[in-house]
């Protein structure tokens, strides 16, 4: 009987992980060489939550990358404008006076969120692959049943009629012998 069960793939969260922080760090130098600065520890942790999340949605296999890869790259853009709406009076997030009508959303910047998108996209893929490949090495085969070649019957050759009950073990006692006169 071959039953099929969605067994969860080992190390998820941790490749998870090193996915959100690959994909943050890209962020981070693609974010100043864009010209802006870099953002402060929350909201570097709100983007590392997001591609976290992103990550664990499609190693484990319920989004594909076509469609998490611009969900990101969207939702990163829609927190950088945010953070620069935020801190726009503050003077705490810069990004120079080109940047202004826009909320900092110039073509070098989306081009560097673009690319962190990217970056995490590469990292899933590969590690979508990685994994695929070691599940497939560790796959043992089942056991292998050496072929047993069927031996024909032997002829059964009838007795004699007076040689059985001499030869031929019986259940129960021993019938005794008549005495030969």
């Amino acid at each position: 009987m071959l039953i099929v069960r969605e067994v969860p793939r080992p190390g998820v969260r941790v490749s998870a992980g090193l996915a959100a922080a690959e994909t943050t760090a890209a962020l981070g130098i693609a974010h100043t060489a864009a010209g802006g600065a870099l953002p402060s520890a929350g909201w570097l942790l709100a983007i590392a939550v997001t591609a976290y999340g992103a990550s664990l949605l499609v190693l484990r296999g319920r989004v594909p990358v076509r469609v998490a890869m611009p969900a990101l790259v969207g939702l990163q853009v829609v927190l950088h404008a945010w953070l620069v709406a935020i801190t726009a009076d503050t003077g705490v997030h810069p990004h120079g006076s080109a940047s202004d009508p826009l909320l900092g959303l110039t073509w070098p910047m989306l081009l560097a969120h673009l690319a962190a998108g990217v970056v995490a996209a590469v990292a899933w893929a590969l590690r979508r692959r990685a994994v695929d490949v070691l599940l497939g090495w560790s796959d043992t085969p089942g056991p292998e049943i050496p072929h047993r070649a069927r031996v024909a019957a032997r002829a059964v050759r009838p007795t004699p009629p007076g040689r059985s009950a001499r030869t031929l073990p019986t259940r129960g006692p021993p019938r005794p012998l008549h005495a030969a006169a």
